[in-house]
This record gives structure tokens, sequence and C-alpha cells, in this order.
């Protein structure tokens, strides 16, 4: 899965991915955004998983539902009825957002 940042016209951060990794780009576009509050917010809720400090995680944002627990996270579209959830391994899932963040503070220039 290559996930690919850029920023629009606009100013807005973007993220692309082919399929089958689509829903984390989405994700990250649309539900943690331009916020590296929330992705922080993400990132220490992924650090009391696997720390064993919780076994389930739960966030709602515009466009998806992330749940995290030690078999991994679980992307669901909470706009298409019949859409399967997206899993991947929570390494693969702190390593996008991780990078998302980057992007971020680096378009930033902080």
């Amino acid at each position: 899965m290559q996930l690919q940042f850029y920023w629009d016209a606009v100013g807005d951060p973007r993220a692309h991915c082919d399929p089958p990794g689509r829903p984390l780009a989405e994700f990250l576009e649309s539900d943690i955004q331009g916020s590296t509050a929330t992705a922080r917010e993400v990132l220490r809720a992924l650090d009391w998983i696997e720390a064993g400090d919780r076994d389930h995680w739960e966030m709602t944002g515009n466009i998806h539902t992330l749940a995290l627990s030690p078999e991994g996270a679980s992307l669901q579209n909470e706009h298409e009825e019949d859409s399967e959830p997206y899993e991947l391994p929570l390494s693969q899932f702190r390593q996008a957002l991780t990078d998302w963040v980057s992007f971020l503070e680096e378009g930033r220039g902080s």
C-alpha cells in the first residue's frame, strides 16, 4: 500500500491510495483532516491498546468509525450501507498516522 500526501489548490491536506487502501486515505483526509491534535489522540489510543491498558477504543469522524483493538484497526464507512470494514494491522495504521502527522507539520512549516 502506497499512501501519497499532497496539498490541494486551496491548501487543504489530501491523501491518496489505490485500492485496497483507499479507505485509509479517506480516513486521514476526511476524519483526521489537518488536525494534528486529533491524530495524536488516536496515537495515544494506539499506545493504550498496544500496552494492554485498554482492549478497545473507538471514534466516529465525518465519514468513518475507527475501532482499535489488539487484533488491529478497523475503518467502517458510515455513509455506505453495504460497505465492509477495512481492516489493517495496528503497526501499519500507526505508520500511516505518523506519516500524516509529519506531512501536516512539514506543510505548516513547524
